[in-house]
């Protein structure tokens, strides 16, 4: 309970013991009692809220797992996409530079094949 509580509940209770004190013994004695049962339920309502803030506390702490946990696996999946995708680019990569080998050496052998002609060579084979 915090400072501030603890003094008011004080000044509550002096107040109210003040102002029984001019009451007759009998009076004094019940409303003492019931001050001391307006306090005692002040004291399990502390009790009340302390447990409900813990709950709370658990509870955001378990959200916060359970976050954690989700952006873990949306982290994983990307992962795992990007591998994909960077393979699909190395795989198309492959193609197109084998592509283009089989065109430069096709290219260099026509080439060849019109030099030989131009110097009328027998073999025109390259």
């Amino acid at each position: 309970m915090t400072l501030i509580k603890k003094l008011s509940t004080s000044a509550i209770t002096l107040v109210a013991v003040l102002g029984l004190t001019a009451c007759s013994e009998e009076k004094a004695e019940t409303a003492g009692e019931k001050v001391d049962e307006m306090v005692h339920e002040a004291g399990k309502a502390a009790e009340k809220t302390g447990d409900k803030v813990d709950d709370m506390v658990d509870s955001a702490g378990n959200k916060l797992g359970e976050i954690k946990d989700d952006a873990s696996e949306k982290l994983g999946k990307m992962k795992e996409d990007a591998g994909n995708k960077l393979d699909e680019i190395k795989d198309s990569a492959t193609s197109k530079f084998k592509d283009m080998k089989k065109d430069a050496g096709n290219a260099v052998e026509d080439a060849c094949e019109k030099v030989k002609e131009g110097v009328e060579a027998k073999d025109d084979d390259c």
